[in-house]
């Protein structure tokens, strides 16, 4: 009996030890983003700061972005703007740092005058 309950314990820890992995310590570079069925590249440049929520800059889908990243949490969040450097969309996530590779999942809102706020879903992994 002593055995069958140090295997489940020694499971379940190994389990619980997969899923609640820590953020990444950084988010620099390429990912393969996905946000409402559009397909493309997040390029990220962190920047540095002794915050736990780092300063981060760069683009997705060909248009600029600013905004951060939370070490501790894992928080993302960053806008995005358009050509003439107005923010025009507003992306929110959670990084987690796979065994294979880290990925980004949430959200992100469009602001028109026509509709108001709506919002989309987004996604990224870090081949």
């Amino acid at each position: 009996m002593k055995k069958i309950a140090a295997i489940i314990g020694l499971v379940s820890f190994l389990y619980g030890s997969t899923i609640w992995a820590a953020p990444p310590a950084s988010v620099a570079g390429a990912w393969r983003a996905s946000a409402n069925n559009t397909l493309g590249v997040l390029n990220i440049i962190q920047g540095f700061s002794l915050s736990p929520c780092k300063p981060l800059s760069g683009t997705i889908f060909a248009l600029q972005i600013d905004g951060y990243y939370c070490v501790n949490s894992g928080r993302i969040v960053f806008a995005r703007k358009n050509a003439a450097g107005a923010v025009f969309q507003f992306y929110e996530g959670q990084v987690n740092d796979g065994a294979v590779s880290s990925r980004i999942g949430g959200s992100f809102s469009i602001f028109n005058g026509a509709t108001g706020r709506v919002d989309f879903n987004f996604s990224a992994i870090q081949p």
